[in-house]
């Protein structure tokens, strides 16, 4: 991910907000919980609970599409 995605990360985690994250090496994805902007890391909760720490440039963003009615 280039760095704008991350630091656009940090700032909605930081807020409170749910911002989603896919780290391809290890096939896992989280939910970013904090940001270590020293070393450009993301902590991430994964769906099981476990927490991890990924380098941004290792990450993907995932989004999810809006909800409602499909035209």
């Amino acid at each position: 991910m280039k760095k704008e995605s991350y630091e656009h990360l940090c700032l909605i985690a930081e807020s409170g907000q749910d911002a989603f994250i896919n780290h391809p090496g290890s096939n896992e994805h989280g939910m970013v919980t904090s940001c270590i902007p020293q070393t450009g890391h993301l902590v991430a909760r994964t769906p099981q609970g476990e927490m991890r720490c990924w380098s941004f440039a290792e990450c993907e963003e995932l989004t999810h599409p809006k909800a409602g009615p499909q035209i």
